[in-house]
């Protein structure tokens, strides 16, 4: 028997079994998966009576709130794309992001008004605003009010709308940190099969109660509203990502797994008040975004003692599914070091997923831990071309494998090491060198927050590496002394020639450090591409 694989089929199962279980928390607002659903068909019957149709894309600017949870569901619901919009872009980004995708509805949270140039978009069939207060003042843009908009509609879904597995349900755009954003289109079944990811290494069930602490429009969220449903468990809104806020919640709401990229994780460590929070009920903390260094993974098993803590890798191109870097049960003779060492890693590749590492032919490097190839992935959750984008397509996906741009080792037990950007190598005297190695050593040192190293130009050996870093409050240290410390940890050609110590770095849209950004000092009028 075939049935096609629909996210929708994920609610409306909830919905059966767990009506008046609490699905969602966001604030001091609670709502039973019964009341949820009532809201979803009240979204889904309000966009099918602006005239949104099957295929068109309705998109939405806001922060991680109980109303874009509901967008996941309304809008495929009716057959329609639902496209999350980075809030970390420029206005020029949004804008070119609303006219590439060709939306026909904006769902716009009212204090981001200044994110849209209103006059460059002309698709817009319809603005609704997500308020989150009274209004006080006169609306920086006129639209209808998201609450009294799901009022006048039905909370009963009755229409006969025709959606098959391969139908789109969800766009995304890439941050565009290395040009224009780029579109990709991800499935009903591409949705399906990335939950499905996290139903095998995830460890949920009704019990879980996630935090839900990576922003929404970014890839490593995108799985989360369908995997958390489709086990009943309680999604819990983070709207901003504060420590003090952070652990006020997993201590509120018995939070027992969240997902975080690396900076927020070094943002938790460094809290000074952590440990006057209840944070026992934490038993899984899954890492992805960036490589996640030894200080910040031994950090948070300090604060999270009961917690199973490894990383997670994968791209926007494959719905964030690719590796996970949990333990091997036959694996378990191994000494506590370097069970930690492995669960800092990349991983190994997902039962969704086909993850080799290749050299320039086209061959899988030894698994010996120390030959260097790119990542390329295959699989349920891919996507098979960007929007509208051949060339681009062209140049990732060969033969039916994407090329991530990712360098990386693959060890005798499968666990994949990512060295560095293919981009971001240092190519210093015809010796290859991976940052990541020596962001890990300067990050060791207890006067460092942060570092970031790029290439920059050096007249003898083509590029050396160059730190650029960041001290903890209230530290000091000189380069001299940074050095030094490098000295005993590094190969002398990998050891900095440049260290610049600087206030805060560049980032994206979830605290990933943006190299593009600092290499630009140091290239300007040069060859080197950043």
């Amino acid at each position: 028997m075939f049935i096609p694989l629909l996210i929708t089929d994920l609610l409306r199962r909830a919905l059966r079994q767990y009506g008046e279980k609490i699905a969602v928390v966001d604030e001091e607002k609670r709502f039973t998966y019964a009341q949820f659903g009532e809201r979803v068909n009240r979204l889904s019957n309000g966009l099918l009576n602006l005239g949104i149709r099957k295929g068109e894309r309705v998109a939405v600017i806001d922060i991680n709130t109980h109303r874009l949870l509901e967008m996941y569901y309304g809008v495929p619901q009716i057959g329609a794309i639902l496209l999350p919009i980075n809030i970390r872009l420029t206005q020029k980004e949004i804008s070119y992001v609303l006219k590439d995708s060709e939306a026909t509805c904006l769902f716009l949270n009212e204090e981001m008004a200044q994110l849209l140039d209103r006059d460059s978009v002309r698709s817009l069939k319809k603005f609704i605003l997500l308020k989150d207060q009274e209004e006080q003042t006169a609306p920086a843009i006129e639209g209808e009010d998201y609450e009294a908009f799901l009022a006048h509609s039905s909370p009963v879904f009755e229409n006969e709308i025709r959606i098959e597995e391969s139908d789109p349900a969800e766009m995304f755009y890439t941050s565009g940190t290395t040009g224009k954003p780029k579109g990709m289109l991800l499935t009903h079944r591409m949705c399906w099969m990335a939950a499905i990811k996290d139903l095998f290494f995830g460890g949920v069930d009704d019990r879980t109660i996630y935090l839900q602490a990576v922003p929404l429009f970014h890839a490593n969220s995108w799985r989360k509203p369908h995997t958390i449903t489709a086990v009943c468990g309680r999604h819990v809104m983070l709207r901003r990502f504060r420590p003090e806020t952070v652990c006020e919640l997993i201590q509120r709401e018995k939070v027992n797994y969240f997902e975080i990229v690396p900076t927020m994780g070094d943002t938790l460590i460094h809290f000074p008040d952590i440990n006057h929070y209840d944070l026992s009920s934490v038993k899984r903390i899954v890492i992805g975004g960036s490589s996640l260094s030894k200080a910040t993974h031994d950090g948070l098993f300090q604060k999270f003692p009961n917690c199973s803590i490894y990383c997670g890798y994968g791209l926007s191109e494959t719905a964030s599914t690719g590796t996970t870097s949990s333990s091997k049960d036959f694996l378990g003779h191994l000494p506590e070091e370097e069970k930690k060492y492995n669960m800092r890693k990349a991983g190994f590749e997902d039962p969704v997923s086909r993850v080799r590492v290749v050299n320039d032919k086209g061959q899988d490097v030894k698994c010996d831990g120390q030959e260097v190839g790119e990542i390329i992935i295959r699989g349920h959750a891919v996507i098979d071309q960007y929007w509208r984008l051949p060339e681009e397509t062209e140049n990732t996906i060969v033969n039916g494998w994407l090329y991530t741009g990712d360098m990386a080792t693959m060890d005798e037990n499968g666990y994949i090491e990512i060295v560095d950007r293919k981009k971001d190598i240092i190519i210093s005297g015809g010796e290859n060198i991976g940052s990541i190695e020596i962001e890990d050593v300067i990050r060791d040192h207890p006067a460092v927050v942060e570092v970031a190293v790029v290439a920059a130009p050096h007249e003898k050996w083509g590029e050396t590496p160059a730190a650029l870093v960041v001290l903890k409050e209230g530290q000091r240290l000189t380069e001299t002394e940074l050095l030094a410390f490098c000295k005993q940890r590094l190969a002398g050609f990998k050891v900095p020639r440049i260290v610049e110590f600087w206030d805060s770095l560049p980032k994206g849209g979830t605290g990933k450090i943006l190299k593009s950004k600092l290499k630009e000092k140091f290239w300007q009028g040069r060859a080197k591409a950043v």
